[in-house]
């Protein structure tokens, strides 16, 4: 069995989330009202503003149930004045009254209803985006519900991905996070969500960054890498052969005490590559066992021999 000395560096910790880009918003637009598509305002593919109209259905047969809506509202205001005046004078019951009350508010509402519907001929975007794909053509009927098209807002973007249940006590919302997408992309985000549930087949928590997108150059679903950057700490690189597992799971390395004795140590990861690990929770300077950690065990007492000092950690490969 051998060992090797190995002293704790500074290192800039992070946490690094393999994900995608996302919309921050992406709705589906859909008929209030029925009705036949007579203009399309926004073809596919265009930017729209919020309250911009995206297309129109046929606005005649609101516009008369609206006027007629509007004649009763106006007769009922005249039978409820009628009834008033008599049950003044005593010549009218007050069940009348109020049956002329409750008609003249059955009226308003009744109107108020066919506004709506007739605004509702005008479909209009909710909020700035793209519309990424639009779904009916002058000429085509619509019943209330149908899809008419996706819209998708543009900035700001999301990058999103999943952590394992050991970092996510690390993290907090806001925290800086830097976003390299699959094209060479760069950008700064912040942390602006972290799942409380864990994904149930992966033990994975979700999370999302916010970053801009002011000239739309972002498109969804490209890969990215998020990086979650911390501050400087202390920790020692070692090849990721030398980690291994104790009896609860829990994951560590084994090294030699001052006695000679056989110490698991449990360890963090706190950041990782191709060649090596950084491992944090070990002691500033500690004997890693390098070669033959899998036939010792914790507590043992061994006769180890030294690797000469200023040996390459990663060169060596744990049993």
């Amino acid at each position: 069995m051998r060992v090797a000395v190995s002293e704790a560096r500074p290192i800039a910790r992070e946490i690094v989330v393999y994900g995608r880009t996302e919309p921050e918003r992406d709705v589906v637009l859909r008929a209030e009202t029925y009705g036949r598509v007579v203009e399309v305002v926004a073809e596919k593919g265009a930017h729209v503003t919020a309250g911009d109209v995206v297309l129109r259905l046929d606005r005649r047969e609101r516009e008369a149930m609206v006027a007629q809506a509007e004649a009763l509202v106006a007769q009922r205001e005249l039978e409820y004045r009628a009834a008033t005046r008599l049950g003044e004078r005593g010549f009218q019951a007050e069940t009348n009254v109020a049956g002329a009350a409750a008609a003249l508010a059955a009226a308003r509402a009744e109107l108020r209803a066919r506004e709506v519907a007739l605004a509702n001929t005008s479909v209009e975007a909710p909020f700035d985006g793209v519309l990424a794909d639009r779904m009916v053509e002058v000429g085509d009927y619509v019943d209330e519900g149908d899809e008419l098209g996706h819209l998708v807002q543009v900035d700001p973007f999301l990058a999103t991905g999943e952590i394992v249940e050991t970092d996510r006590r690390r993290i907090g919302l806001g925290m800086p996070v830097a976003v390299e997408l699959a094209d060479g992309q760069r950008h700064e985000g912040r942390l602006s969500y972290v799942d409380s549930v864990a994904e149930e087949a992966t033990r994975t928590f979700r999370i999302e960054a916010t970053i801009a997108n002011t000239r739309g150059r972002i498109p969804a679903g490209m890969s990215a890498t998020l990086r979650l950057h911390f501050a400087e700490t202390r920790a020692h690189r070692v090849s990721a052969s030398l980690l291994t597992l104790n009896e609860d799971h829990r994951l560590g390395v084994k090294t030699v005490d001052a006695d000679d004795v056989v110490r698991f140590v449990p360890v963090d990861i706190v950041r990782a590559d191709a060649e090596a690990v950084w491992l944090a929770g070990l002691p500033p300077r500690c004997r890693l066992i390098v070669v033959g950690q899998g036939f010792v065990h914790d507590g043992e007492r061994v006769a180890p021999s030294e690797v000469p000092t200023g040996a390459d950690l990663l060169a060596e490969g744990g049993v």
